[in-house]
């Protein structure tokens, strides 16, 4: 999980090891650290806070993408549904949602992208 505000990933970080069959098995406060945690942990899902200070998450996924081609990217962000919808495009990404959907959207998002063998 990768947000710049700390008590949003733990929350989140809970809610998936709670919600899912799968474990987050790191958090990163801004892009630079995700794509060195990334480098280290080969994670198969990275989910993304957008809007971040240093390099955000759209320039962070990019990275990633070319890094560890395998991994999933879940944007999640509170843009608005057409700048999410246009991030689409970008094939970085292989899902955007929207934090005001709510985190049972994100477990779905993570169940449908991740086989159950992925989980720890």
């Amino acid at each position: 999980m990768v947000d710049d505000n700390a008590a949003v990933r733990d929350a989140i970080c809970q809610f998936i090891d709670r919600a899912t069959p799968f474990k987050a098995c790191c958090e990163a406060g801004d892009g630079v650290a995700a794509i060195g945690k990334a480098k280290e942990r080969a994670p198969s899902l990275v989910v993304l806070d957008l809007s971040m200070p240093g390099m955000n998450g759209i320039e962070a996924a990019s990275v990633l993408r070319g890094m560890l081609p395998g991994t999933k990217i879940v944007g999640f962000t509170t843009y608005d549904e057409e700048f999410r919808r246009s991030l689409l495009a970008d094939t970085s990404f292989d899902m955007v949602l929207s934090k005001h959907e709510g985190l049972a959207k994100l477990a779905e998002a993570i169940n449908a992208l991740l086989p159950a063998t992925d989980a720890l």
